[in-house]
Order: C-alpha cells, then sequence, then structure tokens
C-alpha cells in the first residue's frame, strides 16, 4: 500500500468540507459564494468553540458557554444546508447569526470585546455572499442596525452582565481582535483569488463585443454566398474576404483576451483529446489567413512530412496556437515573401514550423517574447503581446514545448513540438459542410433572440436553405409560437430578457409536446462552461457566436436524420 501523509489526507478532506454542496454546479461565480460561506462557517464555530472553551475555563460562567456552544453548532449548520442545496439559507444563517451574536456578547461582556470590526466584516462579506440586490441590501441594513442597537447599549450602560478582571479582559480583548482579522484574511484571501469584478467586467465586455461581431461575420457569409451562385456581384468577392478577415481577426484578439483572464485566474482549459485529419485542418486555418496575407503579397505555403493522416490533440487549442503564430509571421514578415508551414513527424513526437522572412526578432528578446505584454513595436507595426505568451501556456498544456530562432533581416522560425499520438479515420467525426451542398431543408425553425440583426441574419440563411422561419425575441415568446405552430428545429439564444434560453430550454425539454423538438443553443457567452450547462439541461446542440454555417448546417443535417 503507498503511504499517505496525514497532512494530504487533512488537506483532502478540509478541501472536501469547504466544497460541501458544490458538486453539480458549473457556474464558478455561485460556486466561490458557497465555498466562501463554508470557509466563514467552519472558521466561526472554531473560533467561537476555542473562545468559549476558553472563557469557562477562566471564569466558569455559563451565560458564555451555552451562547457560544450553541453560535457554534448553528454556524456548523451552514456547511449541512449548502450540502442540502439551500445555498441562500446557508449564507443567510452565517450572517444573520454573526448579528444577533455581536449584539448578545456586547451586551453581556460590554465593551471588552472590539464588536464594531466584526460590523464592518459583515458589511464588507454582504457584497461577496449574496448575488441579489434585495437581500444585500436587506443584510446592509441589519449590519447597521446592528451597529447602532450596539452602540446605544454602550451609550446606555445596558450589560455588562459579566464582570471579568483586567487581566482576563485583556485576554479576551486580544483573543476577539484576532477572531475578527482571521476572518478578515480568509475573506480577503477569497476575493483576491477569485478576482470576482475583473472576471465579470472581462467576460461581459467580450459578450457585448461578440454579439455586433457575429452580426458581421454573419452578413459576410451571407454576401459569400450571393457571390458564389451569383456572377454578377463578382466584382466584390475581394472585399468580402478582406471583411471576413477582419472579423476572424477580431475574433482572434477577443479570444486572446478571455485566455488572458483565464490565466490570470489561475485556470487553464483540460486537455481534450479528439481524432481529426491534419492537413484539411491546418488547410482551414490557412485558408482564413490567406486574405490577409494578401494585404502584404504574401504566399503562404504548406508542407506536410511523415505525418499520419489522422492524429489525437486537442483541435481548440492547436487552432489557437497556429492562428496565433501564423499571424504573427503574416505581420512582421517582408512583402512579397513566403511563409512556410511545415508539419513533420518523428516517432512519438511532431512538430509545427512556421517560417518567414522579415527583421528578426534581436537574440537579447529571444528569451522574454513570451512572456505578457511583450512586443516588437515600430512605426509600422503594433500589437498587445499576449498572442505568443498564450501559445507558449497552450503549448505546455498540451505536453510540448516551444521555441524561437531567428537572425535580423534573415528567417525567423517558431517551432512548437507536441506528443504525436496517431488516430485512425473511423475515430473522425463525419461532419457534412454546407458548401457545396445545397440541398434545401423542408423544416419550419423557431428561432429566439433579442438581437434584432442576429435575428433578421440568421432567418435569412435559414431561408436560403428552404426553411420556413419564426422570429422571437425571447424565451417566453418562442414559447407562446411553438403552442400556435410547432416546430421542427428550435434556436435559442442564451442571455435573453423576459425568459431566458436556458430557462426556455427545460421549459420546451419537461413538455411532452415539445421534447422531442431537436433545441440548439446559440451564444456569445464567453464563459468557458456555459455549453456544459446548456448540454446539461438538455440542449441537442451548442452554437458559438460569431456562427459559422458550416457548422449550422452539420447540426441541422443532424436533425433532419433525427
Amino acid at each position: 500500500m503507498p503511504f499517505i501523509s496525514p497532512n494530504n489526507e487533512a488537506g483532502t478532506a478540509l478541501s472536501s468540507i469547504l466544497r460541501t454542496g458544490t458538486k453539480g454546479i458549473h457556474d464558478e461565480a455561485a460556486i466561490k459564494s458557497i465555498v466562501l460561506v463554508n470557509t466563514l462557517a467552519l472558521a466561526l464555530g472554531s473560533l467561537i468553540f476555542v473562545i468559549g472553551s476558553l472563557f469557562y475555563y477562566l471564569t466558569e460562567n455559563g451565560l458564555i458557554l451555552i451562547p457560544a456552544a450553541a453560535e457554534c453548532l448553528i454556524a456548523f449548520s451552514a456547511i449541512y444546508l449548502n450540502y442540502l442545496r439551500k445555498n441562500t439559507l446557508a449564507a443567510l444563517t452565517i450572517f444573520f447569526l454573526q448579528c444577533f451574536s455581536v449584539i448578545y456578547f456586547g451586551i453581556v461582556l460590554g465593551e471588552i470585546l472590539v464588536l464594531q470590526l466584526m460590523v464592518i466584516f459583515l458589511i464588507a462579506v454582504t457584497y461577496l455572499i449574496f448575488n441579489k440586490t434585495l437581500i444585500r441590501r436587506t443584510c446592509l441594513c441589519m449590519a447597521l442596525s446592528t451597529l447602532v442597537v450596539l452602540e446605544f447599549c454602550y451609550y446606555y450602560k445596558v450589560g455588562p452582565y459579566v464582570h471579568l478582571s483586567y487581566a482576563t479582559g485583556y485576554i479576551f480583548k486580544w483573543c476577539s481582535m484576532c477572531g475578527i482579522l482571521l476572518l478578515i484574511i480568509l475573506t480577503g484571501r477569497h476575493y483576491v483569488r477569485s478576482s470576482d469584478f475583473k472576471r465579470v467586467f472581462i467576460y461581459q465586455i467580450t459578450h457585448e463585443l461578440r454579439t455586433p461581431l457575429n452580426a458581421i461575420l454573419v452578413a459576410t457569409q451571407l454576401i459569400k454566398r450571393e457571390i458564389k451562385f451569383n456572377p454578377d456581384i463578382q466584382n466584390i468577392d475581394a472585399l468580402s474576404d478582406h471583411l471576413l478577415a477582419a472579423g476572424n481577426n477580431a475574433r482572434n484578439i477577443i479570444n486572446n483576451v478571455l485566455d488572458m483572464a483565464q490565466i490570470e485566474s489561475g485556470k487553464i482549459d483540460k486537455q481534450d483529446e479528439t481524432a481529426f485529419l491534419v492537413q484539411p485542418f491546418f488547410e482551414q486555418i490557412i485558408g482564413v489567413h490567406h486574405v490577409i496575407a494578401q494585404y502584404k503579397d504574401i504566399r503562404l505555403k504548406m508542407e506536410v512530412e511523415l505525418m499520419p493522416e489522422v492524429i489525437l490533440g486537442d483541435p481548440l487549442k492547436l487552432h489557437t496556437v497556429t492562428t496565433n503564430l501564423l499571424s504573427n509571421a503574416i505581420k512582421y514578415a517582408d512583402k512579397k515573401t513566403e511563409i512556410l508551414i511545415r508539419l513533420s513527424g518523428s516517432a512519438d513526437l511532431w512538430q509545427i514550423e512556421i517560417i518567414n522572412r522579415g527583421p528578426g526578432i534581436p537574440p537579447e528578446n529571444q528569451d522574454i517574447i513570451f512572456e505578457p505584454f511583450v512586443t516588437h513595436k515600430n512605426k509600422k507595426e503594433d500589437g498587445t503581446g499576449l498572442g505568443l505568451f498564450i501559445t507558449r501556456i497552450k503549448v505546455t498544456a498540451m505536453g510540448g514545448n516551444i521555441g524561437v530562432t531567428s537572425r535580423p533581416g534573415e528567417f525567423t522560425t517558431f517551432t512548437v513540438t507536441l506528443p504525436l499520438r496517431e488516430g485512425k479515420l473511423s475515430d473522425i467525426k463525419k461532419e457534412t459542410l454546407a458548401d457545396g451542398d445545397n440541398s434545401p431543408f423542408d423544416m419550419h425553425v423557431l428561432i429566439a433572440d433579442d438581437n434584432d440583426m442576429n435575428n433578421i441574419l440568421l432567418a435569412k440563411y435559414l431561408k436560403q436553405m428552404g426553411c420556413r422561419v419564426t422570429m422571437t425575441v425571447n424565451g417566453l415568446e418562442a414559447i407562446q409560437q411553438a403552442e400556435i405552430e410547432t416546430p421542427d428545429v428550435i434556436i435559442l439564444d442564451y442571455h435573453m430578457p423576459v425568459m431566458d434560453g436556458k430557462e426556455a430550454l427545460i421549459l420546451f425539454k419537461h413538455t411532452s409536446s415539445f421534447k422531442h423538438i431537436p433545441v440548439i443553443m446559440a451564444t456569445a457567452d464567453a464563459y468557458k462552461n456555459s455549453k456544459q450547462i446548456l448540454m446539461d439541461a438538455g440542449a441537442d446542440a451548442f452554437l458559438e457566436k460569431p456562427i459559422s454555417f458550416n457548422r449550422l448546417h452539420s447540426i441541422l443535417v443532424e436533425c433532419v436524420r433525427k
């Protein structure tokens, strides 16, 4: 039997207690609130037990021991309430318990304990353990009322009912101060680690950016389809390519900011191993960058050497890595040159090499370019300095490494080395691409999105594919329309007023006349776990905005097969 350290066992047990009630919850903010409540419950219960026992040992007075024992039990009960998924009740139990305890011990012991600090702590913690505005306001009023009552008792000499010697009183004054400071440290540590304001700000801003970006890219895809089937407007094809390239570039910037926020919070995505075709995967990425490269008359060339047809890897991370490196290579390459993307395998490793010719990277900068916010700025090029840093993090997460060789004025080569795991063609998920497949869908699609532009553009594409479309602006309206005429497929945006997409999804899936209808959830939500939340709620498929018509087409094909 392997040796298990008692410290490891204790740490595991403590972590298990603090995470009581979080199983099955995907909302990161809700999980952190529950963990904080459990932390306060455990800390308060333990402090009261220790201080109450010490007080009884010194004074043998039951006016403190009995209430302290009751407070200790009630504090620990908050953990049990979280276990029962009564999270708000658990938080309220801790909060109001402390309010009543401050008043009781303030009256019984007088001004020996510095309980005003506890009231200030309660005011601060209100914003961390409660999310609803009404509850926050109620608790703030209660905390302020507690302070008023406490000062009233001090002013009118209500109490103390327990008289202590100078030495004993001094001991308990410092015990109370140390206990309150410990609670403040625990709460402050939780707040610093969570960085909730910064996280919410970044994710909300990027969500708001994704919404108009979705309209731009969807409109551009519609223009590309019109050009494909209408020779009279071929002259605007280049303009649509530029628009599509700009939109994809904006999306990459947003994704880099989100990745940076996630890295700063100490979280890295888990490795998601999927089988994919090597050449088509990289050709698609190169195709997107082809238009950008044309601006500088740069040619993109790919070479594949000794690589299996199918490999196992994380396509999302690989896409980010290749996109960042290729964008960087195009940005700093000389005009009228060639960029080489070379894929090569050897034994149990494979490499991605991206080689360009340009000003290069000075030797003194080659050791720091993978750090955040480091750029090689000049009059012609600028950047955020996030791309290479995020690339290194992603490569490391996949078990690989990245390096660079460069000589100013000559070739610069970025080399990514990764573990090589060969896959099989049978492991590839079959998907039907929209391009070249124009068979009409004879179906009625109900869509709900509070953004009128997104509604109109998505409806236009669906109508081009032969669908009848009903547009609504929230979940409640979607349900009402479904009752009038049952749709074949439902597409719901996640965040909508009146009734959001998740609520509508749950109602659809719990209504016997609707539960058989495929529901596709679409969102510009930047939270990484949104897909899992919606799939757990019963969604049949998930679309990330900006919406890809290829992906939507594949999903509709699957809906037809069902």
